[in-house]
């Protein structure tokens, strides 16, 4: 096509050339010569693109095919590198985030609606009577009586806490105690689950401690001191049923989820429950629990608390806190419990020991009839200053029935109980409901000891006077007052040290009998005092 192209264009040129007079023959030479030189270097391009053309025909065939496998190589491989890395993005966001710090052992999923949090308590204890003490309770055979004491080390509580949450708003907690105590076995104390879907209108369910008394609802490694006092006697320590509580903050602010039997972060918090019934001190499937189907000794209680200046800006109220609970039931023959003092575990009201003027054979005693408690409490905690106290009113009707004639057979009885608590922390800290964290962990070397908090405790318990129509005067108590002095050094927020010293005195309770049946003379003094000296070395995380 060049070639022609070349060919045409010269023909043109002589034809044009032909007309040209004689005159211009040499400027047409000169344009021939012109014409020839463009030909020739036309001749020499064509001869260069054929030479390029040759080559791209030799070398393409045998490179291509090889250029081509490896980019297919290459590519194979990038789109392998691609899915790998999109295979280990998405592995990687779904592995589970461990935790391992201030707030103990966690484990949460990556879209961090599921957690579990690993926990532990352990308290060893040594309890050391001082001076002449009453005759002491023998844990494991009651209304049997031992000498003095006993002294004695062992574990208090020996606990694995597994709590934590599914799918952001359904919480549990299970707590096992593998430690032996003087309520014989109670190996679960705690196993429930939470809905808390809303925080104003919570459910939970299955074993928990039910919302009555203050102290109770307190945790059992934060309490300011190794024992609770006399009013917790008088309420539940654990049961099975069904709770519905919520919570309500101040206007303005956020309420906050609070899961469990006990919300100490909002401003006003109820609790409206049912459960199986235990009776004072009692706990569900241990020692002292139902004696009767669930339908015969269901209790419904309620609770409600308010911390009215929460964020009011009246920062030495802003830790103040009052609230009333009460609770209901029919028990139909439902065990009783022995009242025992605090810290020593002594126990002076016995429900087996009967008055003989008015019992002849054998005997039981137990809670039959209607039951009530009314139950008034308060807080308040400003800086390292705390303050808690409450009463409690318990009714109850006990019947005496079994083998031979009764003169007497139910009695009304409406036992009372009180406490008042102060504490301070010296070492600065904020004193809370929930438990004192040290701002400096114990370190000597580097002249940090850790936090130093005193407390002492006021406590007394009455007997309504009713009940010894059918207890004996002579073994059981008719009151018990204690006080209480405590010392707890703070390691750090896990590791703790407590002393605790405790004088209980009493009103009846000793002395003796002359003469059977309706013609017995009780001959009353009161118990010995009771001094004890407790220690108690605590590991709760």
């Amino acid at each position: 096509m060049k070639n022609f192209r070349r060919t045409a264009i010269a023909s043109v040129i002589n034809l044009a050339l032909a007309g040209i007079p004689d005159a211009h023959a040499a400027d047409a030479e000169a344009l021939e010569r012109r014409i020839r030189e463009l030909e020739s270097r036309l001749e020499k391009l064509d001869q260069a693109e054929a030479l390029k053309a040759k080559a791209v025909a030799y070398t393409t065939p045998a490179v291509l095919p090889e250029v081509e496998k490896l980019n297919r190589k290459v590519n194979t491989l990038e789109r392998k590198l691609e899915v790998q890395d999109e295979v280990n993005t998405s592995a990687f966001k779904k592995l589970p985030i461990f935790e391992a710090g201030a707030d103990g052992f966690k484990i949460t999923s990556s879209d961090k609606k599921h957690q579990l949090r690993i926990g532990g308590t352990v308290q060893t204890d040594y309890r050391n009577f001082l001076g002449d003490n009453p005759r002491a309770w023998i844990p494991g055979s009651p209304g049997s009586y031992g000498g003095i004491g006993p002294d004695s080390i062992f574990i208090r509580q020996g606990r694995i806490i597994l709590e934590g949450r599914v799918f952001n708003d359904i919480y549990f907690k299970i707590m096992p105690d593998f430690a032996q105590n003087t309520n014989n076995t109670n190996l679960l104390p705690d196993a429930y689950v939470d809905f808390a879907y809303i925080p104003q209108a919570s459910l939970l369910v299955g074993k928990f401690k039910p919302s009555i008394g203050l102290e109770r609802l307190q945790g059992d490694t934060t309490t300011a001191f190794l024992e609770r006092a006399f009013p917790t006697n008088l309420a539940p320590n654990r049961d099975v049923g069904i709770q519905l509580h919520g919570a309500f903050a101040m206007p303005g602010y956020k309420t906050e989820t609070a899961p469990g039997p006990i919300d100490t972060k909002n401003a006003f918090t109820y609790q409206v429950g049912i459960t199986g019934g235990t009776g004072d001190s009692g706990n569900a499937f241990g020692f002292g629990g139902p004696t009767s189907s669930f339908a015969n000794n269901k209790e419904f209680d309620g609770r409600i608390f308010a911390q009215p200046f929460q964020h009011s800006g009246y920062a030495w109220l802003e830790g103040f806190g009052v609230g009333l609970s009460g609770s209901f039931s029919n028990p139909d023959h439902q065990t009783l419990q022995p009242q025992k003092t605090p810290l020593g575990q002594t126990q002076f009201i016995d429900y087996t020991s009967l008055n003989a003027q008015t019992q002849t054979g054998a005997r039981t005693i137990t809670a039959d009839g209607r039951s009530n408690r009314i139950y008034p409490q308060a807080f308040w905690y400003k800086g390292p200053f705390g303050l808690m106290g409450e009463y409690v009113a318990s009714t109850q009707t006990l019947n005496a029935s079994g083998a031979g004639a009764s003169r007497q057979n139910n009695v009304s009885q409406t036992n009372t109980a009180a406490q008042v608590q102060v504490s301070y922390v010296v070492t600065g800290e904020d004193n809370r409901f929930d438990g004192v964290k040290p701002m400096r962990n114990f370190d000597p070397l580097n002249g940090s000891w850790g936090a130093l908090q005193l407390a002492a405790r006021w406590t007394e318990l009455n007997v309504d006077k009713d009940t010894f129509q059918i207890l004996d005067p002579t073994k059981s108590a008719s009151k018990a007052t204690a006080g209480t002095f405590g010392a707890n050094w703070f390691l750090n927020q896990y590791a703790l040290i407590r002393f605790d010293y405790e004088y209980v005195s009493f009103n009846g309770g000793a002395g003796t009998t002359t003469g059977t049946g309706a013609n017995t003379v009780y001959h009353v003094t009161n118990r010995p005092s009771e001094q004890v000296l407790s220690t108690r070395f605590q590991l709760a995380f």
